[in-house]
């Protein structure tokens, strides 16, 4: 929680608190209404996804792949929360809030809190971009890295919920949810779940256009297969004119699977039209440089496939135009899924009243 949610969530003439706003967008495929595009540039929406999703919600953050060495640490920002997952000495694993959650700063300085990561040195900050793995013996004990995420004393710190489906790791900051069964919940593909299967390519891209609009892209479908309140499914022709296994995992990792292989794209986004591309493949087949380049002209369509939507979001409202007064319908049937997840989530979102001003008189510390 990074601001008072009862102080609600308005902007550009709609209130995103309340669940009615979202009603048109909650029907059926073919007849639900799209997000209204403040949904893809107001950071009070921002605001609103991290109090009723990356707070709340079973996360995906990375696999397995990328922790492997005892001591090995994977920062991940949930929100405008800083955490990490460690592979500790027995092969477990274990997460926590980093120790510096704002850097060295005694307030959040106004340039961090406009929906867009920094660059900062202070890595493990929740308004800071993420650095990748660390490997247990790049950073040793109190280095100045380290000491960012563990501190001196990593038993001390908050502790963060972990769970694995395959080789894939969700973390969730909600002490007061339950631990799902993810392995039985998600039909994941035979290289997420085989022990054997090798990480053939890893790399981070960043595309210029929400996550939403990011997933939704990524997530393209010529047919829906299936459909839960946690992921969805279907298939699609490839850039080579092949068929493509579709799988998305709510809110933020997309599947495109082929015959023994399986290109996992983690989300994240990096400000409110911004989203990075944290890309694991992995392979039960052999790795050349023809599949590289597949996987490359993929990732690419997607990301501009992205761009593409993104650009037709003005950055500013336009409430005289009619794309901005009236919603269009939602004819992509990823986007229909994802917004109709999304709003259950604003909708099952506690509700939160407080009596305490905002403001109030200066007191005398000795009063």
């Amino acid at each position: 929680m990074v601001r008072r949610p009862d102080l609600g969530y308005r902007d550009e003439g709609f209130d995103f608190g309340d669940p009615q706003s979202f009603e048109p967008m909650r029907a059926p495929f073919g007849e639900a209404c799209a997000l209204p595009r403040a949904a893809f540039r107001s950071l009070q929406f921002l605001y609103l996804e991290d109090e009723a999703v990356w707070t709340r919600d079973w996360i995906p953050v990375g696999t397995v792949h990328e922790i492997p060495g005892a001591g090995d640490l994977l920062p991940f920002t949930l929100g405008y929360h800083g955490v990490h997952v460690q592979r500790m000495e027995d092969g477990a694993l274990e997460a926590r809030f980093n120790l510096a959650q704002h850097g060295g700063c005694r307030v959040v300085p106004v340039q961090c809190q406009q929906g867009t990561r920094t660059g900062c040195s202070f890595t493990s900050c929740g308004y800071s971009r993420d650095r990748g793995p660390i490997e247990g013996g790049e950073e040793q004990g109190d280095s100045r890295v380290m000491y960012q995420y563990l501190g001196l004393r990593p038993e001390r710190l908050f502790p963060v919920q972990v769970a694995r489906a395959g080789s894939l790791i969700f973390l969730d900051i909600d002490p007061d949810s339950a631990a799902p069964d993810l392995a039985s919940e998600l039909d994941l593909p035979g290289p997420v779940v085989d022990p054997d299967a090798r990480r053939v390519h890893r790399e981070w891209l960043e595309f210029d256009a929400n996550w939403k609009f990011a997933g939704q892209a990524l997530a393209r479908v010529d047919d829906l297969v299936a459909a839960s309140d946690r992921a969805m499914s279907g298939r699609r022709r490839s850039v080579d004119g092949g068929t493509l296994a579709v799988d998305w995992v709510f809110p933020n990792l997309c599947l495109l699977s082929t015959a023994g292989e399986s290109c996992a794209v983690f989300l994240q986004h990096t400000a409110i039209g911004k989203t990075l591309f944290r890309v694991e493949i992995l392979s039960d087949v052999p790795w050349d440089a023809a599949r590289d380049a597949f996987w490359q002209r993929e990732l690419a369509a997607a990301g501009a496939r992205a761009e593409a939507l993104q650009r037709a979001v003005p950055a500013r409202p336009q409430l005289d135009t009619v794309s901005d007064a009236a919603p269009a319908l939602q004819e992509d049937a990823a986007g229909w899924w994802l917004q109709t997840a999304l709003t259950a989530r604003f909708a099952a979102m506690p509700r939160v009243e407080s009596d305490v001003p905002i403001f109030r008189n200066v007191e005398h510390y000795l009063i």
